[in-house]
Parts: C-alpha cells; structure tokens; sequence
C-alpha cells in the first residue's frame, strides 16, 4: 500500500458473503482499518483465479454486503479494495504492483468512487525493495527462509511447532466441513426450487430439518 500508517482493525480469514439470487464468495482475508476501509486479500497460485472479472465482483459483493438497509446516502460508503497477490504476472506488463482504479477518459481524472484493486507480482521477489522481499518471504517455504522475524515466527509456529501443527490441522479441517456445508446448502436450495419435500431434502443433503424450513423460507418456498 505504500503506507506503513495503517492500522487493521479487524481481519477474518476465510469470510463468507452470502446471496440467494447470485454467486456466493468466500474471501481469503476480509479486513477493516481504522477509517472504516474495507481490504479484501486474496492469495492466487492459478492465474485463472485472478481475472479482472473477480476482482469486480469482490467490489460488488464487498459494497452490498457492508451498505446498510435502507440507506440512501451513497456517499456513506467506505473504500474498499480487492488485492490479489499471485504467484505469475497476471496482467503481463512485468510490473511489481499493479494499482487500477477508474479514470475518467476525457481528462484523465481520478473518479473517486472509492474503488480500487491492486494486483502484487510474486514473481518480482529478487530485488531489495520492501514489496520484493515481502514476496520473497510470502513464497518461503520454510521459516530459516524468511526474513521478517515476525514472519519466520508464525511460519516456525504453524509448521514445526506441535501446538502449531494441531492448530494448522484444525483449521484446515473446518474449512473442510465448511466447503462441505455450503455445497449441501447449495443442493437444497436447488432441491427446495424444483419443489422437492422437506424430507427429501433433509434425506439428499443431510442437513437438519430446522435449516432446510429455514433456507425454504429465506426462498420465499412453501414445502411440506
């Protein structure tokens, strides 16, 4: 970001945006900052996963999810920003850092919609500037690797260090069960549209029958 004054005040990992009628996401790192600035983190190893495309729906998804009920006063709305770190040069240009944002063509102006995405090169990680050697640590492997002691601790704590591991394992697992869980929500809304019974549902999914009347209602679907 290019300003060592921020301060995160919140930061979830793994944050789950939800919608009936659209594309559900899941956010590898959702952050707010002392303004109230809302910071999307997301960490790609396949190129496809970082389309121009996504990062515009993250915006979308983020603004919808964070503008209350009933507001009107769009100018209320916090900046937010969707950052993808990659391991390739998504967009090609050999650049470090890819700051977008929208200009207006005419005369160049900054919009100022408070939208920004920002793509960093993990490929650029062999030179001696601060993001460099932040990507160079954030592709280490091991933690006599990296270079930033806070780094190499977290890194020592979650691969070698036994209470580390087990709380590694543990969190792998409810991200596990929790992919699990969303794909059974996603079959029993499809089950609760094509006018299926609640015991159907709950037999096909496995899902309680509490949650099944309860996604039925949120459908607007009467079932028996």
């Amino acid at each position: 970001m290019g300003n060592d004054k921020i301060k995160v005040i919140t930061s979830i990992g793994q944050y789950a945006i939800k919608s009936l009628q659209a594309h559900s996401s899941t956010l590898d790192i959702f952050c707010q900052d002392e303004l109230g600035r809302y910071f999307n983190v997301e960490v790609q190893r396949a190129s496809s996963g970082a389309v121009p495309q996504r990062a515009r729906y993250y915006l979308g998804m983020i603004d919808s999810k964070n503008f209350p009920a009933g507001e009107k006063d769009y100018r209320k709305l916090k900046d937010a920003y969707v950052i993808f770190i990659t391991e390739a040069d998504v967009l090609g240009y050999d650049l470090p850092i890819y700051n977008v944002g929208r200009t207006i063509r005419e005369n160049g102006e900054d919009f100022k919609d408070g939208s920004h995405i920002i793509y960093v090169n993990g490929e650029k990680r062999y030179d001696n500037t601060e993001l460099s050697m932040l990507m160079h640590d954030f592709f280490c492997k091991d933690a006599k690797d990296v270079k930033n002691a806070v780094l190499a601790d977290r890194v020592r704590h979650f691969k070698e260090e036994e209470s580390g591991v087990e709380e590694m394992c543990e969190i792998m697992q409810k991200l596990a069960d929790d992919a699990a869980h969303e794909n059974s929500v996603k079959i029993a809304q499809n089950f609760i549209l094509a006018g299926a019974s609640v015991d159907l549902v709950v037999q096909g999914t496995q899902l309680p029958r509490e949650e099944v009347e309860a996604i039925a209602k949120r459908l607007g679907k009467l079932i028996a």
